[in-house]
């Protein structure tokens, strides 16, 4: 029984393989060439390790029909994926087929298990609407930083992308709109309300925060780079201080993310060996 339920894996893992085989093609390139998902090869690695922390309640129970169903409902958006032209359609299809198969082969409760590292996938596929998303962030950052400015006594005027300063003109490309923050930073807030123990909706309110938060600390940190430009030369925010201010701001909105969950009272989950 052990050696057909091995030999029924290696068969599924083949075929899978063999279809996805394009879709794996795209999102590794995607991976390598789209800035904003340079994080892409993270998020199957964080997904496995999950599955593999959860080894122990991925026991067979009773298989459930639904999983038919649920491979079926796969097939079809791969299909609509291929039909339409749309390559990140069958990258969802991949998560729709493997949760299929869990049910299929495992049953609800392993299926159960799981449903989080499956539904963090999704942060590995490239979103059609991204690239809209950063002109719209982009938007935001260049009006909230330079209202920011004004409250601190400069006279900043804005044209299109750009914040005026007197002779000084700064321009808030799209690497520069907090889109990649805005990606990591969901992705590391789905992680953290995972890891915390306390109710659903208290989670669900940390990742929801995230948004704000990921627009916050983009807004102060090209505001910080105004006000060092104005006191200190336009040198002083080309250098050192322009490539370390993401990371800078992108720690500081994660520790403020920390101190929320610490306020609505969730708390990290106790490995049972160290209760």
């Amino acid at each position: 029984m052990k050696r057909r339920t091995i030999l029924i894996a290696l068969v599924g893992i083949a075929v899978i393989a063999l279809v996805y085989w394009p879709t794996f093609r795209w999102l590794v390139q995607s991976w390598l060439s789209n800035p904003y998902y340079s994080h892409g090869f993270l998020v199957p690695l964080i997904s496995g390790f999950i599955v593999w922390t959860k080894r122990s309640e991925l026991k067979a129970s009773e298989p459930s029909i639904i999983g038919a169903f649920v491979l079926t409902l796969g097939a079809f958006v791969y299909i609509l994926g291929f039909v339409w032209a749309m390559r990140f359609l069958p990258a969802f299809s991949l998560l729709i087929v493997l949760g299929g198969l869990s049910l299929l082969f495992f049953g609800t409760r392993a299926t159960r298990a799981i449903i989080f590292p499956l539904s963090f996938l999704i942060f590995m596929i490239p979103l059609p609407f991204i690239q809209e998303l950063g002109f719209s962030l982009q938007t935001i950052s260049v009006h909230s930083s330079a209202w920011l400015v004004r409250v601190f006594g400069l006279p900043v005027t804005t044209v299109g992308p750009e914040i005026h300063l007197g002779d000084i003109v700064f321009t808030i490309g799209l690497p520069c709109s907090g889109i990649n923050t805005l990606i990591a930073l969901l992705a590391l807030a789905a992680v953290y309300g995972y890891l915390l123990l306390g109710p659903v909706y208290k989670r669900a309110i940390l990742f929801i925060i995230a948004f704000p938060l990921a627009i916050g600390a983009n807004t102060l940190r090209i505001a910080s780079l105004i006000l060092i430009a104005k006191y200190h030369g336009v040198e002083a925010v080309s250098g050192f201080y322009h490539d370390i201010s993401s990371p800078l701001f992108f720690v500081i909105a994660f520790l403020f993310l920390i101190l929320l969950g610490r306020i609505l009272g969730c708390r990290l989950r106790v490995p049972a060996s160290r209760r």
